[in-house]
This record gives structure tokens, sequence and C-alpha cells, in this order.
């Protein structure tokens, strides 16, 4: 070791002048986290400046991790330090590289809201998410002071003082080896901290890094501190909070400069004015918008609001300010005391009882995006009661309660309350229609706009002519908007290209194919004018009519509509929208190579931004495989196949849940492909995932999406003669269709998942009579809903049935 270290260096963790000892109780807590069963867990050690963080960390970093025994270990040391978005490049990295079993250790000055909001965003990522406060010094502290003397003083070839370690109030690890370095030196180590670093600053004019150029700043006071430095210190020096607000307040454009955390700290622990200087600066800085720092600055300003009124605004703008930045409970907190203050104005005067309305209304938002599922409706159903009650003595106010009713609709089939949310937007639907009838100027874009939503909600319940007459009566009226005003000229088209995909879902590929049709020519011509602007649109509306063409079985033009949707995407150079649209070409035209530049786009993408691609790259990576199936590549279909299945079991449940509406179809035609050429193994694990996707959105879907993709996993264990698995999920899925609490008798899915069940019982010969009574019934329902190519295999079944 260089014998010409600095003070610095001397106490520098990393370079372990003294070696690492004590901790036992820490070590024995980290080894148990270390061992959890938790597949993926982060923990914080937080402490104090000095009290030795660094040296633990490095420590259970070399001496007690094994990357064979215990999996991937990520260290993250000074993490308060770090922006979010670093943090969640290095998460990313754990997601990308493996191996399943992964630890995150983090260690911070600090906790406060940056941890909150850090550790919730964490969680995302099905995280076991805990921290640890480590004792600012150890238990044994005359043993610690001796060993220090000890091992410094061999340093320095000089002789160990023996004496007992001094008093330092507050004291940390580092303040006793700061002791014990002054004791070798022979200068008097009982002195007050400020005294231990100016005798250890006189020894060396070395450089001043980590906590002792803090500390040199405390006792030097120089005249042009670092504002971070300054900022960091002053948590360990109350003495140096004036300079900060003195530094900060003379001179606001530093704050533009300063480092997130010195900024957090200075808005922690600064003065009012120096609150309001960063505020001024920071509310309008789309740097900080995902930041705790605005929320802490809002948090802190609220104790200065004047009024009840002024204070409900500012919990507002905090409860808006914390979702953004990941403080989901936080931000429940600041809009119920958002309420409270609007519940107590409405009882002073019931003109705010609107402010209360949309308090509650934004109140329910925030319960969804904390997932407290269970304490949204109340809130929400409150806000309706109050809205009727304010339009009944105000009918001004009946939009209000029709937006209400429109945003409760869409919480109650977020919840899965598919009933209530067609009621509530039925309900919205009918008030903005009387709206527009009497003020078609101000309300036909707002009926024009639920009763699209009306026609996803009857989409989604499988009643397909209500779906496309609700569709067409918001064309109908956009329609009417763009003739009278050339500006909803795009609203017009973006529903029209909306239209022609449900159209193409309810199996109308025909009138998919006009309303795309006229979509596309109207972005034509708006692009000629702004090319930025709908170029992207019109590679969409491109790329949705070829697949309209491909179901009319218009190969031709399906081909070179896609073709053209690709060269678009190329020229906007929108990647995600480029990997989209060669996915559709391999879909309709059958080129592999297409699918092939797809998940090389899907890469490159994922390489970029794992968590917003991953999903995308696993899509491809489906639809390459089927390409490559058709084209009898089985050998590269199957190591395809094995890549694609190795990333979706890297899926946080956060993105299965976010994305699973995206993946399921394509993983499901990707199972189905394999099952047909038979790669049973791989056919199986892909539909089982499928089933686990569709699975986590069973709260947010209608029941037949579950019950869909659990009767195509039955379907993939026939293939694979696991018949009496097989039989037995058939089973399971006919009781699932009985307490679906829908209407059966004209089912056409509850049919199918009869006549399954019975062609499995015919062909393992089981309860063989209750079956055909089964496959009867089957038939009957085939008749009620007008299936008649299903009517004759339900038929077959029980011919097969009587016969056995």
């Amino acid at each position: 070791m260089d014998r010409a270290l600095s003070v610095a260096a001397l106490l520098d963790p990393t370079h372990q002048v003294v070696p690492f000892h004590g901790r036992e109780s820490e070590l024995r807590t980290l080894t148990l986290w270390r061992d959890s069963p938790a597949p993926q867990a982060s923990l914080l050690l937080h402490a104090p400046a000095g009290a030795g963080k660094t040296r633990l960390l490095q420590h259970f970093q070399e001496e007690l991790w094994d990357d064979d025994a215990h999996g991937r270990l990520l260290v993250i040391d000074d993490a308060d330090r770090l922006r979010w978005q670093d943090v969640f490049l290095l998460l990313q990295d754990t997601l990308r590289h493996g191996p399943a079993r992964t630890r995150v250790l983090l260690a911070a000055r600090t906790t406060g809201w940056w941890w909150s909001s850090t550790r919730q965003r964490i969680a995302d990522f099905d995280h076991e998410v805990t921290a640890l406060e480590l004792a600012s010094t150890l238990d044994d502290r005359a043993e610690s002071f001796t060993l220090a003397c000890q091992h410094f003083a061999k340093h320095l070839t000089v002789t160990a003082p023996d004496e007992p370690p001094p008093n330092i109030a507050g004291e940390t690890v580092l303040d006793l080896h700061m002791a014990a370095l002054t004791a070798v030196h022979g200068d008097p180590c009982d002195v007050n901290r400020t005294q231990l670093v100016r005798q250890l600053l006189k020894r060396d004019d070395g450089r001043k890094t980590g906590r002792i150029a803090e500390d040199y700043l405390a006792v030097a006071t120089p005249d042009t501190p670092d504002p971070d430095l300054l900022a960091r210190a002053a948590l360990r020096w109350p003495n140096l909070r004036p300079r900060l607000d003195e530094l900060v307040t003379g001179n606001p454009e530093i704050v533009r400069d300063m480092a997130r955390d010195s900024l957090r700290v200075a808005a922690e622990i600064g003065s009012f004015a120096t609150l309001e200087t960063i505020a001024r600066r920071v509310f309008r800085d789309e740097r900080f918008a995902t930041d705790a720092i605005p929320s802490i600055v809002t948090h802190r300003l609220i104790d200065r609001a004047d009024d009840v009124l002024e204070r409900a605004e500012m919990y507002g703008m905090l409860s808006a300010r914390t979702m953004l930045c990941g403080l989901r409970q936080e931000s429940v907190e600041a809009s119920q005391a958002e309420v409270e203050c609007y519940r107590e104005l409405a009882r002073q005067d019931p003109e705010n009882r609107p402010l209360l309305a949309d308090a509650l209304g934004d109140l329910g938002l925030r319960l969804i995006n904390a997932q407290r599922n269970d304490e949204v409706l109340p809130v929400s159903e409150e806000a309706i009661d109050l809205w009727r009650e304010i339009a009944e003595d105000d009918q001004e106010t009946i939009p209000q309660l029709a937006s209400a009713l429109e945003q409760i609709s869409y919480r109650y089939q977020a919840l899965g309350r598919d009933e209530d949310a067609m009621t509530a937007i039925s309900r919205a639907t009918l008030l903005f229609q009387e709206l527009a009838k009497n003020h078609p100027a101000l309300f036909r874009a707002d009926f024009a706009r639920v009763a699209a939503a009306m026609a996803r909600r009857f989409h989604v319940e499988g009643n397909r002519q209500h779906a496309a007459d609700s569709m067409q009566l918001s064309i109908a009226n956009w329609r009417v908007l763009a003739q009278e005003d050339p500006r909803f000229e795009p609203e017009l088209a973006r529903n029209l290209v909306a239209a022609g995909t449900m159209l193409v879902d309810l199996g109308r590929a025909e009138a998919a194919s006009e309303a795309l049709k006229e979509a596309i020519d109207l972005f034509r011509r708006l692009a000629v004018a702004n090319p930025e602007t709908f170029g992207t649109d019109l590679a969409e509306a491109l790329t949705q009519r070829s697949q309209a063409l491909s179901e009319l079985a218009d190969d031709i033009d399906a081909a070179l509509t896609a073709r053209e949707a690709v060269m678009l995407w190329r020229e906007t150079g929108d990647r995600k929208g480029l990997g989209a649209a060669l996915l559709n070409v391999a879909k309709v035209v059958g080129d592999v190579g297409a699918a092939e530049e797809a998940v090389e786009v899907y890469r490159e993408l994922a390489a970029e931004d794992l968590v917003w691609n991953q999903a995308g790259l696993v899509i491809a990576l489906a639809m390459l495989v089927e390409q490559q199936l058709l084209h009898e590549q089985d050998a590269q279909a199957l190591h395809t196949a094995d890549e694609c299945l190795d990333l979706c079991h890297r899926l946080p449940s956060q993105l299965v849940e976010f994305f699973g509406a995206k993946l399921a179809p394509p993983l499901q035609n990707t199972a189905r492909a394999l099952s047909e050429a038979d790669h049973h193994v791989r056919a199986l694990r892909m539909s089982e995932f499928a089933v686990g996707v569709c699975q986590a959105l069973k709260a947010r879907t209608a029941p037949t999406v579950y019950l869909s993709a659990l009767q195509q996993h039955v379907c993939r264990l026939r293939g694979a003669e696991r018949k009496e698995e097989a039989r037995n999920t058939a089973h399971t899925a006919v009781v699932l269709w009985h307490m679906a609490g829908l209407d059966l008798d004209s089912h056409a899915g509850y049919g199918d998942a009869l006549t399954i069940y019975g062609r499995l019982c015919a062909e393992t010969k089981y309860e063989t009579e209750k079956a055909l009574r089964l496959t009867h019934r089957a038939a009957e329902v085939f008749r009620e809903a007008g299936e008649p190519v299903k009517l004759r295999f339900a038929l077959e079944t029980a011919a097969e049935l009587s016969s056995s």
C-alpha cells in the first residue's frame, strides 16, 4: 500500500486501512435476507454519514456472497444521490441478464420520501422490499478504537497509543477512526468533532474527498463553497444551514445545477425563503416531474397556507405530484386531506359542493393507483351521489354528472364490475345525448366519445350488434363535427381507425375496410400539409386496413397495404411502430423475414428500455415461432420458442398485468402452432403462461377471457395425449362457466366448454351418461346461438358418447 496516503485516503472506507470488524447483528440480518425464499428482494441499509455503510456493503459482497450459491447481487451505494431513472436502469439490468434469484442492496444516508418513492417503484419489479437501520457506531467502542489505533500506527510506522476512546457527541464509526488517527499522530483526541477535523487537516494538505471533504468545509467555511458539498455537510453540521440558505437565496440560479440529493436536502432542511427559491425553479422544470423534490417542497409549503381553500388547493397539487413520482400511498393521504378540506368548505357553504365532488373523483383515481381497490367504489359512488344532488339544484351541472358517471364506469370496469360499468356508461351516454341534442356545439364531441366507450363495453360483453351500432353512432357524430369544423377531421379519422379495428374483431371485415379506407383518405390529405403530425396516424390506419383486407381474403391489396405501412413507419423513424408493422406483414403475408426483422427491432428497443419493450419482444418472438413453423424451420422455431419462454418468465407481474391483453393472443396462437407441429412440451409451457396472463387480468376483463384461455389449454393437453388432465381441466372450465353469472342458454363459449368436456369423456370412457346430457345441452345452446358448425360437432360428440 502507498505509504503517502492522505488523511482522506487513510479514512476512506474503500481502502480498508482499518479492517472490517464487528456488526455481527447486522450481518446476521443480511444473511437471513440473502437466504430468504423470495426470488427477488431489495434492502435499504441506511444510517448517517460515517456510520460504516460502505464498509459493511464491501464486506458483505466480498465475504458473504457467492454468485453460484446465492444468485445475482446488485449493490447500489449512495442510492439517495441517484435519480430514480438511474436506479431504474440498474434494475432493468437484473431483468435482462438474470438469474431469476436476485438481491439488490442499497445504501443511503437518509430515508424519507425519496426512499418511499423508490421503494414503491422497486416493488413493481416483484421485489420484496425492506430496510435496515445501521447503528451509527459499533457496540464495543473500546475494541474498535484500539484496533484503529494499531492499524493506523502500523501504516504510519509509529507506536500505537494506549488510551481509551474519547467521548464524542453523536459519534459515528468514522468519528472514532478520526479520533484514533489523531491519537496516533500524537495530538489530543478527547476534543470535540470540530477540533478533531482541524487537527487532522493540519497534518497534510492532500486532496479532500468523501466525508472528510464535508467536514473540512464545516470547519474551514470558505467564501465560495460548493453548493452540493455544502448541502450534504449541512445534514451533519447544523451550523452550516444558514450558509446554505444564504447561498441558495442569494444566487437562485445555482438551483438549476445542484445535484438531486443536494437539492432534496436543501428542500428538507432549508428556510422557507430557500424553499420558495427552490419551488420557483423545480415546479417549472420537467426534469423534476418524476422526482420527489417538488412533492417535498409542496408538503412543506402547505404549512404556509393562509386559509382552508388555499390548503385544499395545495393538497390537490401535492396529491398530483406525489402520484407522478411514485409516492402512491402519500398521494392517497394528500387527496384524503384535500377532501376533508373541501368537506369543511361545503359545510360552510353548499356552493362548494362541486369542489368536494371533484376532489372525491380525484381520490378515487389515487386509490386505484395505490391498488387500494376496496376503497375506490365508496368514494366514487359518494361523488356520483353528490353530483346528482347538485344537478337537482342546478341543471347546469348535468355535464359534470355525466362526466362523473363516465369516469366511474371505467373504475367499475377496472374492478371487474361489468354490469355496474355498463349501467354507468349507459347513463352517461343518455345524458350526453340529451345535452348534445340541446347544445350540439358544446356537447356533440362528448356524446361521440362516450358512444364509442359504450361500443367498447358492448364489445367486451360479446354483444356484437349493439357494439357495432354504438360505434356507428359515434362515427356519425364525429362526421357532423368534422363537416361543421375541419379542425375535428383528425379526431374523425382516429375514431374511424378505432371503429375499423373493432369491426374487424366483430367479424365485420367489409365495414371495417370501408371505415379504415375513409380514415386513410383523410390522413393522406392531412399528412400532405403536416407529415410529422399525421404520418404515424396514416401508417397505423394502413396497418389496420391490411388486417381487414386479409379477413376479406383480398390477399394482394392486404399485402400491398401492409408493406406501405412498413415503408411509412420507416420514414417516421418510429421504431416501435415499425416493429408492429413488420409483425403485421409477417401475419398478413406470411413473411418470415419480416418477423425476423421485427425481432431485431424489438431487441434494440429492449436494450434501451427493457421494461417498456420486453413485452413487445415477447410478442415478436412468439410470432416468429409461428412463421418459422409455417416455413418448416422447426429447429429455429424451437430455439426461438425457448427464448420467448425465458423472457415470459422474467416478466414482473406488474408488466404482465399492464401488457397482458396484448400478450395473451399471440402466445395462445403460438401454443396452438407448436401443438399442431407436435412440439407439445413447449406448446404446453406457452399455453400455461397464457392462462396465467389471463388469470392475472380476471379482475379487469370479462370472465370469458380467462375461460377461453383455459379451454384452449385443454386442447393443448389433449394434443399432448394428456387426456385425463385435459378432461379434469375441461370439467373445471364447465364449473367456472356456471359460476360466471352469465346467460348460458345462448352463449357459444359455454357450448364449446360442454362439447370439449363431452369429447374428452368419450375418449377416456368417463361418466359417459352425464357427458351425453351435457353435450345435448351444448347442442341446444348452439341452436339458440345460431352456430351450425359447432352444432354439428356437438351432435357428432353426442353420437360418439351414445355408442361408447
